[in-house]
């Protein structure tokens, strides 16, 4: 099949993550909110199954959202026909077969289109596939794949990443080494301009196609269409929502409380909604990729936190395209809000793999704003300031974090230099949260 691969690929983190999946027999499913790049990826897949030697006829691309494609595969009434429609694409079935498919979840039934030809003609024939929207797929999948698929979810780039799409590879080696890597040295220099992309990023978030785009009005509109489209197809569509407004509303009441505990018996009054629907609308949230509720991190159920989740949206940008605020940090107001979720966004994309983030408040509403757990390993609390000085004492939800729970480590994140300080016996980092 002859591949037109689009200009301005570049590589993502999680490419590595998928790459050794190539080789096994199961489906690859890609999920994420649209546009974070998950066609890319499969393109990106396609160069490194080329690059491995597959050849070219072997591997092929089906894009649903294409009414030819769609139509090829979602009409077909006898799975078997599926491979003659392969062998007049020039693919050789008698060696392995990719085969890639774009929005899987148009068709009526990808279910039992995956699982009759992967258990049928396996391992001559594999599926790499992608769904952008989690409620649809769970719709659509039942749990005759399990033990056949393996799961990544594809996020908006890194801080890190938001770099190497700039070309800005040597920054992007000294940013987002996170909690436990060792900074190289930074010169003031280069501070200087992580922080100016660091604020850049603020403002406009880690969309792909936001960060390889210099003019502010273009990120604008770009990020303004991406939420209008979701709320046209992914609501509308998916969720069965008649009441757009009364959603739009309580989105942008969502996005002004980042960062705060949430109930839905006040969000309900604020909104004019009913409960029921506002616990709808919030696992829509959750289920379209759009934000996330944070649980709490708790030991004792009398005097902390227990149920009472802390909302953050996945991606700064689409935050602020909710609320339509593109000011830079100077002129706003909610710029700890904005530098909060950033922090959350930055380990979440690393808890993926290990680790586990939640926040700590206590009854007498003692709190620290994150709480990272890696594994077994002691819990590290981790408090966000946008303006912080070492010559201040350390924040009172933090010392009382400490006293309670002992970690080895602790971290005050904020928009300022590296320094050291110590605490009742705990060494407490204090990171720019461009490192992070």
């Amino acid at each position: 099949m002859d591949i037109t691969f689009p200009a301005n690929l570049r590589h993502r983190d999680i490419l590595d993550e998928i790459a050794p999946f190539l080789e096994e027999e199961g489906i690859v499913l890609l999920m994420g909110a649209r546009q974070t790049g998950k066609t890319s990826l499969l393109y990106l897949l396609m160069q490194e199954l080329l690059a491995q030697g597959t050849p070219s006829h072997q591997i092929v691309y089906f894009d649903l959202e294409n009414i030819s494609d769609f139509n090829q595969l979602n009409d077909l009434t006898d799975f078997n026909k599926f491979i003659p429609l392969l062998k007049n694409l020039k693919v050789d079935m008698q060696k392995k077969a990719i085969v890639f498919i774009d929005e899987i979840q148009h068709l009526d039934n990808p279910s039992s289109f995956l699982k009759y030809l992967h258990d049928h003609y396996k391992p001559q024939l594999k599926f790499i596939v992608i769904g952008s929207s989690s409620m649809e797929i769970k719709k659509k999948f039942t749990d005759s794949l399990t033990g056949r698929i393996y799961r990544f979810l594809i996020k908006p780039l890194s801080f890190k990443e938001f770099l190497e799409f700039k070309k800005e590879t040597e920054l992007a080696q000294k940013a987002g080494f996170g909690l436990e890597g060792v900074p190289l040295e930074v010169t003031t220099a280069e501070e200087k301009m992580l922080q100016g992309f660091l604020e850049e990023y603020l403002i406009f978030g880690g969309y792909p196609a936001i960060a390889l785009s210099d003019k502010a009005l273009v990120k604008q509109k770009t990020l303004q269409e991406i939420y209008s489209l979701y709320i046209r197809r992914d609501i509308k569509d998916i969720g069965e929502i008649e009441d757009v407004r009364g959603y739009n509303k309580l989105a942008s009441l969502l996005a002004y409380q980042v960062g705060n505990l949430i109930k839905e018996q006040e969000l309900a009054v604020s909104s004019e909604l009913s409960r029921p629907t506002v616990n709808k609308y919030l696992l829509l949230l959750e289920n379209t990729f759009i934000l996330n509720r944070v649980s709490p991190f708790y030991s004792n159920k009398r005097t902390e936190i227990t149920k009472t989740p802390k909302i953050y949206f996945d991606d700064v940008g689409l935050r602020n395209a909710v609320i339509d605020n593109f000011d830079p940090l100077s002129k706003r107001a909610d710029g700890g809000q904005l530098l909060e979720n950033f922090i959350y966004s930055q380990l979440d994309k690393r808890a993926r793999l290990t680790g586990q983030v939640r926040f700590w408040r206590t009854q007498t509403k003692s709190e620290v704003d994150f709480v990272w757990q890696e594994g077994t390993n002691a819990p590290y609390p981790l408090e966000v300031k946008l303006n912080f000085s070492p010559k201040r004492p350390l924040p009172g939800g933090l010392k009382s974090f400490i006293k309670k729970y002992r970690p080895p480590r602790a971290f005050v994140v904020h928009n300022g230099p590296f320094g050291d300080l110590d605490y009742q016996g705990c060494s407490v980092s204090i990171l720019p949260a461009w490192a992070i």
